[in-house]
C-alpha cells in the first residue's frame, strides 16, 4: 500500500516538515475565524467547521505532535483529509504552514529516521530527503485512528 505513494503534500509543524499522501487530501483551507469547540473532546480537537454544508472535525497537529501552539497567522491552514476515500469519513488537520506538493519515487522513500514515536504519532510511512530537508510521511490511517478515539 505505502509503496504506491507517488505524490505527497508537505506541511510544517513547528520546526519539522511532515507530509501526507496527496491522494487523500480533499481541500486546503485558510483557517476560518470560527472553529466551534465541541465539549468533552480531546485537547487536540480544535472543534468543527462547516465546509460546503459538511461538518468537519478539525484536529490540531501541533498538539498531536507536542509542538508549541502559536497564535493564528496567515500561513496556517486546515488540510481536509479523506483517509478511506469515502464520502463520510473526513476530517481536517490544523498545520502551521503548507510547504509543497512533491512527486516521489518508491526508491526515495526510506525508513523513518526520527524516533519512532513523535507526540501521539508512532507510525510513519517513511521519510524522504528533499531539498536538504527530511520530510516524515505520516500514516494517514494511523492518524485517523488517533482522531477517532
Amino acid at each position: 500500500m505505502h509503496n504506491q505513494i507517488s505524490t505527497i503534500l508537505s506541511f510544517k509543524i513547528g520546526g519539522n516538515v511532515f507530509a501526507l499522501d496527496a491522494l487523500h487530501v480533499l481541500h486546503i483551507l485558510e483557517v476560518p475565524d470560527i472553529i466551534t469547540r465541541i465539549p468533552n473532546t480531546s485537547d487536540f480537537m480544535k472543534g468543527v467547521i462547516n465546509h460546503h454544508g459538511n461538518i468537519i472535525p478539525v484536529a490540531d497537529m501541533r498538539i498531536i505532535m507536542e509542538e508549541e501552539v502559536k497564535e493564528k497567522n496567515k500561513e496556517q491552514a486546515i488540510i481536509i483529509v479523506n483517509p478511506e476515500n469515502s464520502n463520510e469519513v473526513r476530517f481536517g488537520i490544523y498545520v502551521d504552514m503548507i510547504s509543497e506538493v512533491i512527486e516521489i519515487k518508491p526508491e526515495d522513500l526510506k525508513e523513518t529516521v526520527m524516533d519512532s514515536k513523535r507526540g501521539m504519532i508512532d507510525t510513519y510511512v517513511g521519510t524522504i530527503f528533499h531539498k536538504g530537508t527530511f520530510i516524515h510521511i505520516i500514516d494517514i490511517m494511523h492518524l485517523s485512528e488517533i482522531i477517532d478515539k
